[in-house]
């Protein structure tokens, strides 16, 4: 009968939708996937302004910008100064956003320490193999960038690869262009296109050797990515950058008979490993969450797989999960 319960309930349906309404997604989670490609490009520009009014500078107070190392050094410290700027304000474009945001999280020690490990391990075999492929000659990058320059010289360079990079490139790279991508793209893809752009970045020439050394950078990036989701926190990608390039540092210093560039990669790599350390455990756990999972692998026949539940999806998941803040704000 018209206007009976039942006609009501047959012709208007409860949506499930309007009961339970999806989670508003915040901070990182509502990243889209063209914010990577927004921050990288703002980042690129606004450095080239920069080191164009450096060269300027330089040029006035009589220097050769072109041949003086303390120039580059200098340029890739603000290079590296931007770039993280650039992603802290296109982030912003979604809303506040905090160090959790970019990955700056607490994990499990133990879960972080073992799968770095396992990663490094991994990835010096096979930077291992493809040397004895395709037999690369040693980087001239460190003199490019003053390390030849005597121990001031040694100093900044070793700075700026040992402790500047490691942690601005993460938060770009892995903080920023692999979440961002991760939203949109999954995972996997965004793992790939993050690392194959992190390699990109770091060819200065069209030199046939040059272009050999940046596919194990490319697949350094991928495996920082990679890690970054497997422990959980940004502080792991962070140290094992952080190693990978304290030990070019050492490899360098070593082939210059350098005591001092030697003993300078050991207690930077230290300091760093501190650093790390100190902010993973101030990091309030609570207030943090994880990255971007991995889809879950396909269970044996016959075993009953527990639905997977995306983290953008699921609150207490989420890069935000604020008990001080109601979900949805």
């Amino acid at each position: 009968m018209a206007g009976s319960p039942v006609g009501v309930a047959t012709i208007c349906p409860v949506s499930d939708d309007l009961t339970h309404p999806p989670v508003a997604k915040t901070g990182a989670d509502a990243w889209p996937w063209y914010y990577s490609l927004t921050a990288f490009i703002a980042g690129f520009v606004v450095a080239q302004v920069f080191i164009v009014f450096l060269f300027a500078v330089w040029a006035i107070a009589g220097g050769d910008a072109e041949n003086d190392t303390w120039f580059t050094v200098i340029a890739s410290a603000i290079n590296s100064i931007v770039f993280v700027g650039a992603a802290v304000f296109i982030a912003r474009l979604s809303g506040p956003v905090t160090a959790r945001d970019f990955g700056l999280v607490r994990a499990p020690f133990g879960q972080a320490l073992g799968k770095s490990i396992a990663i490094m391990v991994g990835y010096f075999i096979l930077l291992a193999i493809y040397n004895q492929l395709v037999n690369l000659t040693p980087d001239d990058a460190p003199e490019e960038l003053g390390a030849n320059a005597g121990i001031l010289g040694m100093f900044a360079f070793a700075v700026l690869v040992a402790v500047v990079a490691p942690i601005a490139e993460e938060i770009f790279y892995r903080g920023m262009v692999f979440r961002a991508l991760a939203n949109g793209a999954g995972v996997w893809l965004a793992a790939i296109i993050s690392g194959v752009l992190f390699g990109a970045v770091h060819i200065n020439s069209l030199d046939g050797d040059r272009l050999l050394q940046v596919v194990p950078l490319g697949l350094l990036g991928i495996l920082f990515a990679i890690l970054y989701v497997w422990a959980g926190t940004l502080f792991a990608p962070i140290a094992l950058h952080a190693t990978n390039n304290a030990l070019a540092v050492l490899v360098y210093a070593e082939r210059q008979d350098s005591s001092f560039g030697m003993a300078l990669s050991g207690v930077l790599w230290l300091l760093m490993m501190v650093a790390c350390t100190i902010g993973w455990r101030l990091t309030d756990r609570d207030r943090g969450g994880a990255p971007p999972t991995l889809p879950p692998v396909s269970p044996p026949a016959g075993v009953q797989q527990t639905p997977y539940v995306h983290p953008s999806s699921a609150p207490s998941q989420s890069f935000l999960s604020n008990p001080e803040r109601p979900e949805g704000q």
